[in-house]
């Protein structure tokens, strides 16, 4: 018998099997018995609960304020404090001052900042009833002087991240909150461990992949379930992350990038010599694309699951194929995405540049420019080439679906 009957048999012995041991009209019953014992694992009081106490927890430290001083504080301290305009005081000559009542209470005079005629921009004007930073430092005759610095984000800035996090929630229910608190967590690896041991002078690159590990478990474990297709996405996004970090650091040197580029970097150089500017910059662009290759590799390996689920005759070649006839439509989204993201962020200093007299060849030849082109392609060849590699990974995980699955598996893949 040749092999292609020999596999048609098999196919119509294996659904004969299928059919006969477990009838297809009873597979939506099992999935929402799956659903069902998942609602049960998280009650709606208890998931309203965990909202709840999120978005109480982001309004009390977006109306949180600054320690005030006290009376008898130290004269000579220098620092600032939150408070509330209560009136402007206009003066006829020198600048005006503004009543300024702060948290406790108390009610100090601050100096309002003029405006720099040489600025050639005028900033807005500071009004009763905003909330302000007041600076406070030492005056010329050992008094405390107090001015008004810079008007108070944190309350506007609270109110976006509840709304982002109602948004999540609304959408994607108990998935939404987990994506939120994950995002929370990777945010605070990347403040609380890279930042600091990169201060201490560690280099950047180790470190930053250890922190794109623990990100990584949290994005795709934590949101998405752990399951073999969440391991094959795992296994893409950390090998796309480590050739993207190895393409940065080849590009890196033949451009001849030395990381100072920026101010930031000149600030940094100033007050940290100790840490390698250009082992930051490379840091800062594997972790800027981690969230897109992310999103592909999830896909692409709960589609190759599908598919192999679908069929399990088929072998490591029909599954890569099939899988990437799927990936070719995300590729093309997703590097515009990257491309754009990266474009926006620069957006003012494409501005500038096009203000002044430099041609476009001297222009990216800048290394400031050239920097981000780097970031950019070097990112998107990474996103290009996560496609195929988590692609095979799942084709030859996931041939003869012998694999078992989790519960709710096969419901992890969307459409873009």
């Amino acid at each position: 018998m040749s092999p292609e009957p020999r596999r048609g048999a098999r196919r119509r012995r294996r659904s004969g099997a299928t059919r006969a041991s477990s009838p297809e009209p009873k597979r939506p019953a099992r999935l929402v018995a799956v659903r069902v014992s998942a609602s049960r694992a998280f009650p709606p009081r208890v998931f309203a609960a965990i909202v709840l106490a999120i978005v109480l927890a982001i309004a009390a430290a977006s109306i949180a304020t600054a320690q005030s001083p006290g009376q008898d504080a130290d004269p000579s301290a220098i620092g600032w404090v939150d408070g509330t305009i209560r009136t402007i005081v206009e003066a006829s000559t020198g600048p005006s001052t503004a009543l300024v009542e702060l948290a406790n209470g108390r009610v100090i005079e601050a100096r309002l900042p003029g405006q720099d005629p040489m600025a050639g921009y005028e900033l807005p004007a500071f009004e009763a009833g905003d909330r302000v930073e007041v600076y406070y430092s030492p005056g010329p005759g050992g008094e405390r002087v107090h001015v008004v610095a810079d008007w108070v984000r944190r309350p506007a800035l609270g109110w976006l991240v509840g709304l982002f996090l109602l948004v999540s929630v609304v959408v994607a229910r108990f998935k939404g909150l987990r994506a939120f608190l994950a995002t929370a967590a990777s945010l605070a690896i990347v403040i609380g461990f890279v930042v600091p041991r990169i201060v201490e002078g560690a280099h950047p690159v180790p470190i930053s992949l250890l922190g794109v590990s623990a990100i990584l478990i949290l994005a795709i474990y934590f949101v998405h379930g752990v399951s073999w297709s969440t391991t094959a996405a795992l296994i893409g996004t950390f090998l796309a992350a480590v050739v993207t970090m190895l393409l940065g650091i080849v590009f890196t040197d033949l451009a001849h990038l030395t990381g100072f580029g920026s101010e930031d970097a000149a600030m940094i150089a100033a007050t940290a010599p100790n840490i390698a500017l250009r082992g930051l910059m490379l840091a800062g662009l594997m972790i800027g694309a981690l969230g897109a290759l992310t999103d592909i590799t999830i896909v692409q390996a709960a589609v190759v699951r599908e598919l192999a689920h679908a069929d399990p005759d088929w072998d490591v070649r029909a599954l890569y194929q099939r899988g990437m006839n799927v990936g070719l439509d995300h590729i093309g989204s997703l590097v515009n995405t990257l491309v754009l993201a990266y474009t926006g962020a620069a957006l003012p200093l494409l501005v500038l540049l096009g203000q002044g007299e430099i041609g476009f060849a001297r222009a990216v030849n800048l290394e400031l420019i050239a920097a981000e082109v780097v970031h950019t392609l070097v990112g998107s060849i990474g996103l290009i080439l996560a496609v195929p590699v988590t692609t095979l990974i799942a084709a030859v995980m996931f041939r003869g679906d012998r694999l078992p699955l989790a519960p709710g598996e096969l419901d992890h893949a969307h459409a873009h």
